[in-house]
C-alpha cells in the first residue's frame, strides 16, 4: 500500500503548482466558450486535473535512483508481456489461498497477484465516470479514450520515460491495457450512481443571462495583462514617454473606438467597452482611457522619471512629490477596494466617461 501512497502524496504536493499553470488557459477557454466562470464547473475540472496527475504519478513513480537502469538488470530482462489474461495465471500461481479453507481468503488482500490486477482495473474507472458525466461521451468513445490513455501509460513505461533512462524500469503489459480499458467500462456503467445528485452539465448554463453578469475585476485584469503583453512586443515602445503615449492612444483609444469597444485582450475574453448607446462615441473612449492611462498611470510614470533623473541629488521637493504620489495612490487603491463590494463595480473613470465593461454574447 505504501507503494501507492507515495505517488498520491507527491501528486497532492505538486497539484497547486500545476493547477496554477492550468488556470490561465482554463479561464480564457471558459470565458471564450461560456462567457462566464461556473464554480461547479471549476470544481469538476480541477478535480479531473488532480485525478490525471495522481494517475500519471502512479504509473511513473517511484523513479529509479540512477539513469543507468540497465546496469541494475539482468541481460535477459524482458520489457514487455504480450500474453492476454496472464494475470489470471499469476494469481493462481502467487496467491496462497485454498478453496477448501475459507479462512485463507483474507490473505488475498495482501497478495501482489490480486492487488496489482485490481489496481489496474480501478486506475481508469474514474476516467469512465468523468467521460460519461461531464464530457458526455458514449460507451464506444469512452472505451476508445480509456484504451488510448492506457496505451499512453504503457508507451511511457516502454520508452523508459521517453528516453530519460537507458532501459525501461517497468514493463509494457498487455494485461494492463485490458484491465485499464475494462476499468473505464466499469466507470461508464456506474457513473449514474455517483452523479445522480449532481447537476447535469448540459444544464449548468441554463438560467444564466450574460447581459446581467458583471464583468469581474479578475477578467478585466487578465484582459489588461494580455493587451500590455501585446503592446510590449512593439520594439522601442518605452524609449520615450511620448512614444508610449502615442501607442496607448492608437491601441486603447483609436482601435477601441473603431472596433466599438474591443481590444485583442478583451475580444479574447469576450468583453468590450460599452457607452451610453450601442455605438461607442470617441469622446467616451478618450475620456475613459485618458483618465486611466494618461492620468493615473501617466502620473506615476512621470513621478518615477523625475525621481530617476534626480536620483543622485537630494531635494526637498522630491520628497514632497513622493509623499503626494503615495497619498494619491492610496486613495485610488482604497477607491478600487470599495468599488469591489459595490453592485455596479464601476470605477471613477468609468462613471465620468459613462462607460463600462460588458460581456459579448456568443453568436
Amino acid at each position: 500500500m505504501q507503494t501507492y501512497m507515495f505517488p498520491i502524496k507527491i501528486a497532492f504536493i505538486t497539484f497547486p503548482f500545476l493547477a496554477f499553470l492550468f488556470t490561465f488557459p482554463f479561464v480564457i477557454y471558459q470565458y471564450r466558450k461560456h462567457g462566464y466562470i461556473n464554480k461547479f464547473r471549476i470544481l469538476i475540472l480541477y478535480s479531473f486535473l488532480l485525478y490525471l496527475i495522481v494517475t500519471y504519478y502512479l504509473v511513473i513513480l517511484p523513479l529509479p535512483k540512477t539513469r543507468d537502469v540497465r546496469s541494475l538488470q539482468s541481460p535477459d530482462t524482458l520489457y514487455y508481456q504480450l500474453i492476454p489474461f496472464n494475470f489470471i495465471f499469476d494469481f493462481i500461481k502467487e496467491t496462497k489461498i485454498s478453496l477448501s479453507d475459507p479462512s485463507t481468503f483474507k490473505n488475498i488482500l495482501k497478495e501482489r497477484g490480486f492487488l496489482q490486477p485490481v489496481f489496474n482495473g480501478i486506475l481508469l474507472t474514474p476516467l469512465g465516470v468523468y467521460l460519461r458525466y461531464y464530457f458526455r461521451k458514449n460507451l464506444k468513445e469512452t472505451l476508445l479514450i480509456t484504451f488510448l490513455f492506457s496505451l499512453f501509460f504503457e508507451i511511457t513505461q516502454l520508452t523508459a520515460l521517453y528516453g530519460l533512462y537507458n532501459a525501461p524500469y517497468r514493463i509494457f503489459d498487455l494485461d494492463d491495457l485490458i484491465l485499464n480499458t475494462f476499468g473505464g467500462f466499469i466507470g461508464y456503467m456506474i457513473a449514474p450512481i455517483f452523479t445522480f445528485f449532481l447537476p447535469k452539465p448540459s444544464k449548468l448554463d441554463k438560467d444564466i443571462d450574460l447581459e446581467k453578469i458583471n464583468v469581474s475585476y479578475f477578467r478585466r485584469f487578465l484582459a489588461f495583462l494580455i493587451d500590455w503583453f501585446i503592446i510590449g512586443l512593439i520594439p522601442n515602445i518605452k524609449d520615450t514617454i511620448l512614444t508610449e503615449a502615442a501607442v496607448v492612444f492608437v491601441y486603447f483609444i483609436l482601435i477601441v473606438y473603431l472596433t466599438n469597444g474591443k481590444t485583442l485582450g478583451k475580444s479574447l475574453l469576450r468583453i468590450k467597452i460599452k457607452g451610453g448607446n450601442e455605438k461607442l462615441y470617441f469622446k467616451e473612449v478618450f475620456i475613459r482611457y485618458a483618465l486611466l492611462y494618461y492620468g493615473i498611470f501617466g502620473f506615476n510614470k512621470l513621478i518615477f522619471e523625475v525621481i530617476d533623473i534626480n536620483r543622485n541629488e537630494f531635494f526637498n521637493y522630491i520628497i514632497i512629490i513622493m509623499l503626494i504620489a503615495v497619498v494619491i495612490n492610496i486613495i485610488i487603491f482604497s477607491h478600487v477596494l470599495i468599488c469591489m463590494f459595490r453592485k455596479d463595480k464601476l470605477l471613477f473613470y468609468e462613471k465620468i466617461s459613462n462607460t463600462k465593461n460588458v460581456t459579448i454574447s456568443p453568436k
